[in-house]
């Protein structure tokens, strides 16, 4: 900590011959002072002094200016001029500011233009930036604008929750009106940048949003930083990263812990990471966090997902990342048009969501002009409930333009859902194969052959096809009281339409608990001719297959410990003798 009467601190420099050396009283460092030229210098009387009319800075090794040499200078009465002008100062040098083990009391906005070349440093344990009131400020407690090149690393920032008022609806503005104006007490804002990267820092006490950065370009890195929330009671916006319209911007976002206090209640769930319009012309990587207690459902307003990717964020992968007690969704990226991958993550979830641990869609209302929606893989994931009521993945295809086309769902791992993997709505070259689905209490992979929109309202589905569900291992939960199973589902519309083309159900392997079905065709005109069922084991079910619409093709399938083996009794005059049933062996 500093002490401002104190002048034995060892000397942080080599010697050398600058000028002359001073002891700065309030840290008792020993500095330098190198002649500098030019004329009108950003003269700060602290780093930057005029001397017999020559201009000198100060300076340590590897160019870093300590703040804690503003803090005896009757200039810089309080810690936001000494911030002000210590960063404006560094920038000016292109150095590095160190600040000190210690509290810094800022209560309102600091803004930064035009800067660039600068690093700030924090001892990561215990420089803390904060406010001591009560009240509220608008914005951020460092705002950056049309910076280049810059690092912050180190600083915690308390944004102070815990003292401010709850965020009411009243808070929350017209659609018309910037979103900056919404938020109060967060702790970084970023807009205009280009090389941007926040590391080792501390987001702490939530209020509502943590860093903001909006229309960056160059690279965005976000690594080995903390974010934390206590309890929340609002249900309007918490979001600890915010990363929108940044569609030139390489963006990393890697080794971060977003960590909440346990909550049970979906309505005020906290987002983690909220991004719009990335990716177009770079890309996107979340890569090694970690997350607890994130997610909220419809209740709470605005985002929702653990990781919300709402509109338009493109060439992404969502990997290696652990999801711990979730309280709504993990992930959802709602107008993507192309190239996502989620790999290689841990989903345990504590309160079952609606739609899917991950779900993708894209968007339905035609003034989006969503005319592409393509290569999504997901796989090697694990996902784990806690409720026996959540759902896994879902792909809705509701683009008036697009189809969802080239997505592969493949070697996942769930446990203990209720619905494993749902494609609804238009859909092209779909592949969902080797996953493995345990204690399912309802459906495991389903096929919606038609569209829905928003409050269930029907849509004209275009183009449902090349669905190929193969080699999966689907089991019901073990439970005799768990009726509901049904290993692969697909259904249709009763009407003449050719919008639906072939589905391929193969090789897949489903088990029961004696109850439930094994693979059920449902009524309707737009299967006929389309669905081919063969080379599947179903094993210990009420009924192996349900078929319940004409010309379903159904091929070398074994049916083991089955009541029912096949029921077509809804077909009039199909048996499993003739017409569209061949070499099916029941034993």
């Amino acid at each position: 900590m500093t002490n401002c009467n104190n002048y034995k601190f060892p000397s942080t420099c080599n010697p050398a011959d600058y000028g002359h050396k001073e002891f700065f009283m309030n840290t008792g460092e020993e500095v330098y002072y190198q002649k500098i030229t030019g004329s009108n210098l950003p003269e700060d009387d602290v780093v930057i002094i005029l001397r017999n009319g020559e201009y000198y800075k100060a300076i340590l090794q590897e160019n870093t200016i300590n703040i804690e040499w503003y803090r005896c200078n009757e200039r810089y009465a309080n810690d936001e001029a000494m911030i002000t002008q210590a960063i404006k100062t560094t920038a000016y040098l292109g150095a590095t500011l160190r600040f000190d083990a210690r509290e810094y009391i800022v209560n309102k906005q600091l803004e930064f233009q035009n800067l660039s070349c600068f690093k700030l440093l924090g001892d990561k344990q215990h420089t803390l930036i904060k406010s001591n009131t009560t009240e509220r400020f608008s914005s951020y407690y460092l705002k950056f604008v049309n910076c280049k090149n810059f690092i912050i690393e180190g600083i915690q920032i308390d944004q102070n929750k815990k003292n401010l008022v709850v965020y009411k609806e009243q808070d929350w503005g017209p659609e018309d009106y910037p979103e900056l104006l919404r938020d109060f007490n967060g702790g970084i804002y970023i807009t205009g940048a280009t090389n941007v990267e926040i590391k080792d820092c501390s987001f702490l006490d939530l209020y509502t949003r943590a860093v903001h950065i909006y229309a960056c370009d160059g690279d965005i890195k976000i690594t080995n930083n903390l974010f934390e929330s206590g309890v929340q009671t609002q249900m309007y916006r918490m979001e600890h990263l915010t990363i929108s319209q940044s569609r030139d911007a390489n963006v990393i976002v890697e080794n971060n812990v977003f960590k909440n206090a346990e909550n049970h209640n979906p309505a005020t769930g906290v987002v983690a990471i909220f991004a719009f319009d990335l990716g177009e012309k770079k890309s996107v990587l979340i890569n090694n966090n970690y997350f607890e207690y994130c997610g909220r459902n419809h209740t709470g307003k605005h985002r929702l997902y653990a990781i919300d990717f709402y509109d338009n964020v493109n060439n992404f992968i969502v990997s290696n990342n652990t999801f711990k007690n979730l309280t709504w969704g993990a992930i959802r990226f709602d107008g993507t048009r192309e190239n996502g991958i989620i790999s290689d993550n841990i989903f345990h979830q504590l309160i079952a969501d609606q739609d899917g641990m991950i779900m993708a869609a894209s968007r339905e209302d035609p003034k989006y002009n969503q005319t592409e929606f393509k290569n999504i893989s997901i796989h090697n994931n694990i996902l784990d409930s806690e409720t026996e009521l959540s759902h896994g993945i879902s792909i809705q295809g509701l683009s008036p333009f697009c189809a969802a086309e080239n997505i592969q769902i493949s070697n996942n791992t769930m446990y203990n859902l209720r619905y494993g993997i749902r494609i609804h709505g238009d859909a092209s070259v779909v592949s969902i194969s080797d996953n493995l689905a345990f204690n399912l209490i309802g459906i495991g992979i389903r096929v919606e052959g038609f569209k829905t929109g928003h409050d269930k309202v029907p849509l004209q589905p275009k183009k449902i096809e090349k669905i190929y569900i193969n080699n999966n291992h689907l089991n019901g939960r073990e439970e005799l009281s768990y009726n509901g199973f049904v290993g692969i589902q697909i259904d249709g519309l009763d009407i003449v339409d050719k919008y639906m083309g072939r589905v391929l159900i193969n090789n897949n392997f489903i088990t029961g608990n004696s109850t439930g079905m094994g693979i059920v065709i449902n009524p309707g005109k737009t299967l006929e001719n389309v669905v081919t069922v063969e080379n599947n084991t179903l094993e210990n079910l009420k009924k192996g297959f349900f078929i319940r619409t004409n010309k379903v093709f159904v091929k070398d399938n074994l049916i083991y410990n089955t009541s029912e083996p096949i029921d077509d009794s809804n077909v009039p005059g199909q048996t499993i003798y003739h017409e569209n049933f061949n070499n099916n062996v029941m034993i």
